[in-house]
Order: structure tokens, then sequence, then C-alpha cells
């Protein structure tokens, strides 16, 4: 625990199929200000993201055609493979001046080891260790396969609160009531004592079982890859595993990234045991919330019959259709309900109930009465919080987390949550990076724009020559299709609201209750919930 220094391990930043072009595209990783681009070996670097000239945000560049990266401002152009400012524009001509600033240290910018492992790019944040980074090696469970289905959300709330939350299962039927069936408060159940293997520096592993009566002859392990992995799996009787790969990258203080991807493995043939009713749900999860990752035994047949096919005919013709599926079908998990319910909870506590113990004002810092370890501002004396408690006395013995004791949210909402336009963001937290789901809101908001704009004056157009000629009975159909037109284009224009934010009110039925980021306030009888996701739990 020692020689642990937090700059000097492997982070997952970006899957490659979300990395357009050549970039650059912008990165915070542990605070650095980072951008990641192409060079003209087709490698993808990472270089310092600020300008040695003037400071400016190499991010607002572009890579020129010799493959470097060059700054907007005043067009200085930089080499991938070291970072060495290769060509000054104002310099031209002038031999002192280039001897100052071309391929010296003064102008070069830093440079970060980069890999890619299973269709994810890992960066290295310390720029003077790139031996090490060689030496070392990201942790990528071996279950994922070859090419896993990844998905990108940036969450308001630090690493170490999201770290935590991983590590505990009990939080699920009470937090996450009816999202998944049989998640409610009534069907849990006090866990049994957890088997907890200390790996060193490369993490811990955790063994446990249920917690719910549906799910009592669970066997799940979660091992922590460090730095910043969750891999966790969800076995039952009948042979069926759900897998759930997370990786909680430390942006900032106060912030993560939640890369995510999943598998499931059906039964065997005639399997069945009490519990597979209940697991339905996570296998929903992984088939449809959570973007299905590599699917180790085929859980179903592949879709067949007319509309199947011309489907496929259509995506094969033409392959921006095949984006917008596929970011139609990441509208879901934007939709979904576990990852904002887990927002909403882990914001507050982030910003506003951590620091009020760590100052004092709720209480002092005190050592579990069950668990060794150093004091903590929770109170943790049950099974169920024991890999809690032991993963704050691993943090402990690595300086606290990757920013210490300052990692956390306060400071940015100055002592508050973050608001729900900030926790329900679909922008920031993931539609901006993700190309297929930018290909869907366009198609989605062009359609609605056509309607509104063509379709139901071309169709009222239709509707006035019908009754200039006396055909008012005719004249009906274009009437009624005109309003179809008008309907449709406001439901679509939801839709494409949809992808941009969560925080608009939603009326329930004749109610009228508002859904916000944990759900419809009224009774547990009527408990609706709703909103985004910006990761899922397993729970």
């Amino acid at each position: 625990a020692g020689t642990w220094d937090w700059a000097k391990q492997w982070y997952p930043v970006m899957p490659l199929s979300m990395l357009e072009g050549d970039g650059p595209v912008p990165l915070t990783l542990l605070g650095k200000t980072l951008v990641l681009w192409r060079d003209d070996l087709g490698t993808w670097r990472c270089t310092d993201g600020i300008c040695r000239h003037r400071l400016a945000p190499l991010a607002l560049g572009r890579v020129n055609a010799q493959g470097q990266l060059m700054c907007r401002y005043h067009g200085w152009c930089f080499r991938g493979s070291d970072g060495a400012c290769v060509k000054v524009p104002m310099a031209q001509g002038d031999a002192g001046a280039e001897a100052v600033l071309l391929n010296t240290p003064l102008t070069a910018l830093g440079t970060y080891p980069t890999q890619v492992k299973k269709g994810l790019l890992f960066v290295w944040p310390d720029a003077d260790s790139a031996a090490l980074a060689g030496k070392s090696e990201p942790f990528m469970a071996e279950e994922m396969g070859e090419a896993p289905d990844w998905n990108v959300f940036d969450a308001p709330a630090s690493w170490r609160v999201w770290m935590e939350q991983t590590w505990d299962p009990s939080h699920a039927p009470f937090l996450h009531q009816f999202t998944l069936p049989s998640f409610a408060p009534e069907n849990a159940k006090a866990m049994e004592p957890f088997v907890i293997q200390d790996l060193g520096n490369k993490g811990m592993q955790c063994d446990h079982g249920g917690y719910m009566t549906s799910n009592m002859d669970l066997k799940a392990r979660r091992v922590f890859g460090a730095p910043c992995a969750n891999f966790s799996t969800y076995g039952y009787p009948d042979g069926r595993e759900v897998g759930f790969h997370f990786y909680f990258v430390p942006t900032e203080a106060g912030r993560v990234r939640q890369i995510t991807t999943s598998y499931f493995r059906p039964a065997t043939a005639g399997g069945k045991d009490a519990s597979q009713d209940a697991v339905k749900g996570n296998q929903l999860t992984v088939s449809t919330v959570v973007p299905r990752g590599r699917i180790l035994e085929s859980a179903a047949a592949p879709k067949t019959g007319i509309v199947a096919g011309v489907l496929a005919r259509a995506e094969r013709r033409w392959p921006e259709f095949a984006k917008v599926r596929r970011g139609l079908n990441k509208l879901k998990i934007l939709r979904g309900r576990l990852g904002d319910q887990d927002n909403a909870i882990l914001s507050f506590q982030d910003s506003v109930g951590l620091p009020s113990v760590q100052s004092g004002r709720l209480r002092q810092p005190a050592p579990s009465r069950r668990y060794p370890g150093p004091p903590s501002e929770y109170v943790l004396e049950t099974n169920a919080d024991a890999h809690v408690a032991r993963f704050g006395a691993w943090l402990a013995e690595r300086g606290g987390g990757p920013f210490g004791s300052d990692d956390g949210a306060g400071s940015l909402h100055g002592g508050k949550p973050p608001g729900e336009a900030e926790l329900m963001n679909r922008w920031e937290a993931h539609t901006k990076f993700a190309p297929d789901t930018r290909a869907a809101l366009d198609f989605v908001a062009g359609a609605a724009a056509r309607l509104e704009t063509v379709g139901a004056p071309s169709l009222l157009a239709a509707t006035g020559v019908c009754l200039a000629f006396g055909a008012v009975q005719l004249a009906s159909v274009p009437a009624l299709a005109a309003a179809g037109a008008l309907y449709a284009s406001a439901r679509l224009k939801r839709v494409a609201q949809d992808f941009v934010s969560g925080a608009a009110a939603r009326a329930d039925g004749a109610r009228g209750e508002v859904v916000g980021p944990l759900g419809a306030i009224g009774t547990s009888a009527n408990f609706k919930l709703g909103g985004p996701s910006t990761a899922l739990n397993p729970g």
C-alpha cells in the first residue's frame, strides 16, 4: 500500500465506438485537462489539453493532414509520439524563435500512455512513468469477450460514493422499489456474513448471498479491480448467471464517468429455481435496459420475419439508419430508473451528508465497533455493511482515494446537492459524446420538424382544395391526417427532449403527480418511478 500512486494506474476513458474521426476529444481525468486524438500512425494519443503558447483549449483545435494536433488559437502544431511542438506559423523564417520553440521541452505537451483493451481506450495519467505503464495491465474481466457493447455516462457525484454504492446490494429493494420484479421493502431479508478477500494493491473480492425473499439462494461475487472497476456476477441454482462490468472513472473531485456493460448466461435446459421469476427483471436489464455486452450463450434466437428482414436490409444499405436504431435503443437507458435514483441519493450524500460529519456539524467520525479500520463517517455494524467497511480501510491505506479527503461535491455546489436540472441532464451525461444517440436525436427532431412545417401544411392545403371543389366528405381525410401529423410531431418533440433532459415535469395520469429523480410523489402503494439513467447497479 505504501507504494500506491493513483496517477500510476490505467483508467478507461472512452469506447473506441464513441470516438469520431481523429478528434480532438476533451477529457478530464484525476482533475487534469487532457485531450484524446489520433495521429498519423493511427494511434489514439492522450496529451495535455492546454496549449503552451497562450493557454488555449486544444480540444477546440483539429488534427491536420500530417496527423499533428493543431491549436485553434494560433496554429501551433504538436506531434503525438512525444508531444513536441513541430510548427509555429508566426515563427517561420525566424531562426531564433524556432530554435526556442520547436522540439524543445519549453513548448512540449505532456504525453500519457494509452492502450486499447476489448474496445476501450485506457489512459495512464502520469507522463513520467511510461516504462511502468508498459509493465502493467488494465483490469478487465475475461468473461466480457472481445467486443462488449460499452456505454458511458457522466454523473455529478464522487468516485468514492459510487464505488461504495456498488459494494452495497442491500439498498436495492428500498431505493429501487418496483423498478425490477420483487424489489420492494417488504421483500428485503437480512444478509448473511460476507466472505471478503483483500488482494492488496489489486483490489479485493467479496462473496455474498441474497438480500430478498426471492433470491436467498443467490451466489454473488463482486470483484474490485483497482483503481476503479467493479465486476459483479450473480449466479442462480439453475445455472443462470448475470454479469455486470462497471468502471467508475474519477474525472475530477465530485464527478465520475461510468463505463458499463453486461452479459447474461441462460439456465441449463429444463432448469428452474424459486428465484427465476424474480430474476426476469435482471435479464430484462441485461437485454434491454443496460446495453448488451458479450452474450456467452444464446439467450434467445435471432429475430426473423418480414420486418426484421426489411430492417436488416435497410441497415446494410444505409449505415446511418443502423446508428439511429442503436440510438433509439439507448433511449431506453436514458429513460431508465435505477441510475436516476442512485444519483439523487449519492449526490446528496456526497455534497451534504459526508461534509456534515467531516466538519463535525452532525457528529464526529468514529470507528466501527464490528469492523476494523479507521474512523468512518458512516455507522457500519451489520453484515450488509461489511464490504463498505473493508473498502474504507483499503482506501485509508492508500491516501483516501484519488483526490484524498477532497473527493466530494460539496465545494462544487456550495454545500447543496445538485439540482434536478443537473441530475437529469442527459445531454451532458451521455448524448453529446455518443454518436448513435446524437444520430437518433437528429432523426427524431428532423422528423418532428418536417411533419410540422411540411406534412401538416400540405395536408391542410389539400383539405382546402377539397372544400373549394365542394368535396366536403373527402376533405375530412387530409384534415384528419393533418391533425395526426401535428400530434405525431408533438410526440416526436417530446422524444427528442428525452435525449436532452429528463427534468421536465411529468403528469402521472389524472392525479397530475410530478415525476422527479426518485419518481412520483405519492404513497408506496402508487409509487411510480421515472426519469433518465446515468448508470445501472444490479443491486
